[in-house]
Formats: structure tokens, C-alpha cells, sequence
């Protein structure tokens, strides 16, 4: 329309005469508050524990001795604070014989286990518990792939892991060894929150 008989626009963003230019279009099945329960909001499905889609999950994450030489110890731990993971556990320590067998027990007759026994009680490494909805998958997620070549960028791996066999950090892959594994290197009393 133009002219003398084109409608004008008001202040507030409508036509004059207050017929708005665009109205959101109601979404099929939504509900108003007031409809749905009189202004009180409604209880979800997911505050019954055993209905929670994202489970509460602790586990294990290990900066190896690689990352401890390296220096980034501080770098590894920001990210997954960033992410949101609460720290339940922290410790410094070097891994005897008998933890290194006790952690990769599945790998003691592989013929690669020598070297990782080696490399794994080289020097000082740092045990974390990080405990968080999801901890498990998250965390992994943070890591990146094993293999550092094939570790995305923007992941711990893929950032500064060079090598496969030295790969900076090591974390739980389910929830049994997640339990297995942190008995290794925390008592109960040392978690805390």
C-alpha cells in the first residue's frame, strides 16, 4: 500500500490503531502457566532420582607423569572445573608395580604392558575424583580419542598430547571401573562433598 492509505507505524512497533505487524505464533501442546497450574510451576519428571536422565557420577582422572613433566597440571584440572565437574579427590603421588597391575589389570599378559608399566611409574603423577551428572561421559569427552592423532582439537589430547603411548591424562571408561579404579588410589574418608 502506499499513499494516503497506508496504515502508519505506531511507536510500540504496531500499526496504528494497535494491530501489532507480527505475532509469534502459538506453539502446538504449549501450555500457559495459568492454564496448566493456576501460576504454580510444574513438578518435572526428572527431579525423582531414579528417573534423572544425567546420573550423578564420580570418577577417576589421571594426569600421567608425562603431563606432570610438562607442566600442565593446572591446565588439565581448569578444564575440568570449567566443564562444571566438582573435585571430590586430589592427589600427588608416584604409581608403585603394584598399582600400575592393580589399574591395567586387563593388560598385565599384553604384550605392550612392560613399556605402559614403565612409562605409567616414570615419575609423579596427579589422581583426581571429579564428580558431576554425566562425570564419566563428560570427562571422556574432555580427554579426546587415545590416539593423539586422532584426538579433535579443543580436546586435552588434542591440544597437547604428541604421542600415543604418552597421552597426558587417563579417565575411567564406565561406571564398574570408575569404582575399581578410584579404591585404588582413594580411601572413602579421602572423598570429599
Amino acid at each position: 500500500m502506499a499513499g494516503r492509505d497506508a496504515p502508519h507505524k505506531a511507536k510500540d512497533g504496531g500499526v496504528a490503531g494497535g494491530a501489532p505487524l507480527f505475532r509469534f505464533p502459538r506453539r502446538r501442546g504449549a501450555v500457559s502457566l495459568r492454564r496448566a497450574g493456576r501460576g504454580r510451576p510444574r513438578r518435572l519428571s526428572h527431579t525423582n532420582p531414579s528417573e534423572n536422565p544425567h546420573p550423578m557420577e564420580t570418577t577417576l582422572i589421571l594426569v600421567k607423569p608425562d603431563g606432570v613433566r610438562r607442566g600442565l597440571v593446572g591446565e588439565i584440572i581448569k578444564r575440568f572445573e570449567q566443564k562444571g565437574l566438582a573435585i571430590r579427590g586430589l592427589k600427588m603421588l608416584r604409581m608403585t608395580d603394584a598399582m600400575a597391575e592393580a589399574h591395567y589389570a586387563e593388560h598385565v599378559t599384553k604384550p605392550f604392558f612392560p613399556e605402559l608399566k614403565a612409562f605409567i611409574t616414570s615419575g609423579p603423577m596427579v589422581a583426581l575424583a571429579v564428580s558431576g551428572p554425566d562425570a564419566i561421559a563428560l570427562s571422556r569427552g574432555l580427554m579426546g580419542k587415545t590416539k593423539a592423532v586422532e584426538a579433535a582439537p579443543g580436546t586435552i589430547r588434542g591440544d597437547y598430547a604428541t604421542i600415543t603411548t604418552e597421552n597426558l591424562v587417563h579417565g575411567s571408561d564406565g561406571p564398574e571401573s570408575a569404582a575399581r579404579e578410584l579404591a585404588i588410589y582413594f580411601k572413602p574418608e579421602e572423598l570429599v562433598g
